[in-house]
């Protein structure tokens, strides 16, 4: 029968398993210090030194550690915005002057009462000037054999 670990009967074998990492740890190197833990700090494994060349510390050259290339993504550069053609002017210009006639109509010279109607006339004419011209051409009756293929 396993041991849960609110079950206060019987010995604690998760703490021996805990133990045993902990006594891991400690072999391969510096184990932080757990709160409440009375033990003095592990010192750090003394590894044996390197057979390495003795150079005179007049003689010795300390260069600067190289600092890391780093690489960053620079976009190119975007394509400029497309001329607004003579038919947009129209359909914007169309919405422009709606939207001074429904709000101040004085401006360009409509009496007040006359002004929200010749407004949305105005405005309903500029959006559908600009929707229609989103549907695509009709193909000429000449072009119909014509399947984009060049030789």
């Amino acid at each position: 029968m396993n041991r849960g670990p609110d079950d206060p009967s019987g010995p604690d074998h998760t703490a021996d398993q805990f133990e045993a990492i902990v006594a891991g740890w400690r072999r391969e190197g510096v184990v932080p210090s757990w709160p409440g833990d009375d033990r003095p700090p592990a010192e750090p494994p003394r590894t044996p030194p390197t057979a390495m060349p003795s150079v005179p510390p007049s003689r010795a050259v300390h260069l600067p550690d190289p600092e890391p290339v780093v690489e960053h993504f620079v976009p190119p550069e975007p394509p400029p915005l497309p001329r607004i053609g003579p038919p947009a002017a129209v359909g914007i210009t169309l919405l422009a002057l709606g939207l001074t006639l429904v709000t101040v109509p004085s401006v360009v010279g409509v009496p007040d009462v006359y002004g929200l109607p010749l407004g949305l006339v105005s405005l309903a004419s500029g959006l559908g000037w600009l929707v229609l011209r989103l549907w695509p051409a009709p193909p000429d009756e000449r072009d119909e054999d014509d399947d984009g293929a060049q030789v």
